[in-house]
């Protein structure tokens, strides 16, 4: 394909999940093309740019993020560092894609987002759930009536891998363990499903919660040094939607992986479980009907839902990934394809506030 054609993406951050998730992504859809990577040193860029095929490296963000020939910035590091490197990108005034959470803090995902506007870019948060064929398809069933009027949600998932196994993280990870970094449990395990239930159902209008810190000292794999941890790994949310609909979340860290969402209404309800063995955010979800009288039909996600992505997407990190990209380049080039941006991602972030609120104060809070 021309080079007309093609989006030219400089990406901040291959060594972790943009190399696992976003440079697999980028690679299935033909509209895009990895044109610079940046890493916090010379050798390790070097050796991702070598690794993927990417044609130039760099220790410096911002001279990467000025190429002309980059069009769109990714930020695939941790979220401590996002609020400085998406200030570069939009100072290059380039489009971006932030992976989630957007930033450590409400107001500074809020600032963020009024860069981006006075910038006139596109921007994407990576939500990617609601990239992901089968949620898409879902939130249209739920849209037709299928199950009728939805009277519940109810979710419960068991993530022992995220952020510690019986008690240990390895080096890497640490940094989930403390709170003011804005990424734990709360904010990456429950805001990926939440705001899918958002995405699906309706946005929910009040929350109770509790947050609890049930692996409070921590021992780092490699060091064998123990860590005090402050970040919730245990969250329980009772709320209500928009519609009147009423949900029950929890996210724990221990038991069998896995997770199981009902959406229950009138006439039946859909429940959604892992088909990949995944977190929700990550997997292609099984679903399935079930009506009053007990009948269980499987359903199948329409191919229409995946026309933008090339239908032999493998399974994987990068499988919602490359869909949320693929929605993104029709915006790209024109369309009104929707997707989430950072005003979503603030409306997420609010949504942690409400819960983190409701757990502290122990009163329901009123979500804005």
């Amino acid at each position: 394909m021309d080079k007309k054609f093609k989006w030219g993406v400089g990406i901040i951050g291959a060594g972790g999940w943009g190399g696992l998730a976003h440079i697999p992504a980028l690679a299935a859809l033909e509209t895009y093309e990895v044109r610079a990577v940046t890493g916090t040193r010379l050798h390790s860029a070097q050796e991702a740019a070598e690794r993927h095929g990417i044609g130039r490296f760099y220790t410096d963000a911002l001279e990467m993020a000025k190429l002309p020939e980059v069009d769109v910035v990714i930020i695939a590091v941790k979220v401590p560092e996002h609020d400085r490197l998406i200030r570069m990108a939009l100072e290059a005034g380039k489009h971006v894609y932030s992976e989630w959470p957007l930033a450590r803090t409400t107001a500074e995902a809020e600032v963020l987002l009024a860069r981006a506007e006075e910038r006139g870019v596109h921007h994407v948060v990576g939500l990617q759930a609601r990239g992901n064929p089968a949620v898409r398809y879902i939130r249209d069933l739920v849209a037709e009536g299928t199950v009728g009027r939805v009277l519940a949600v109810n979710v419960i998932a068991t993530l022992p891998a995220f952020p510690t196994t019986n008690g240990t993280v390895d080096q890497s990870h640490v940094y989930l363990l403390d709170e003011s970094n804005g990424a734990d449990q709360l904010t990456i395990g429950a805001a990926h499903v939440l705001d899918a239930i958002e995405y699906m159902v309706a946005p929910f209008v009040e929350v109770s919660a509790s947050l609890a810190t049930q692996f409070p000292d921590v021992r780092v794999l490699e060091t064998g040094k123990t860590v005090r941890a402050n970040a919730p790994d245990h969250v329980l949310v009772a709320g209500k939607l928009a519609q009147e609909t009423m949900v029950s979340a929890q996210f724990v860290n221990g038991g069998a992986p896995g997770f199981t969402l009902r959406i229950i209404g009138t006439e039946g309800e859909l429940i959604v479980t892992p088909r990949d063995g995944l977190m929700f955010q990550m997997d292609r979800l099984k679903l399935s009907f079930v009506r009053p009288s007990g009948d269980n039909e499987m359903l199948i996600t329409p191919e229409v839902y995946a026309s933008t992505v090339t239908l032999n997407t493998p399974p994987g990190p990068g499988y919602n990934v490359a869909h949320l990209y693929g929605v993104f380049a029709e915006r790209l080039a024109g369309g009104e394809a929707e997707f989430p941006g950072f005003a979503q991602a603030v409306r997420t972030h609010r949504l942690m506030d409400a819960i983190r609120a409701a757990s502290k104060e122990g009163v329901r809070q009123v979500v804005e």
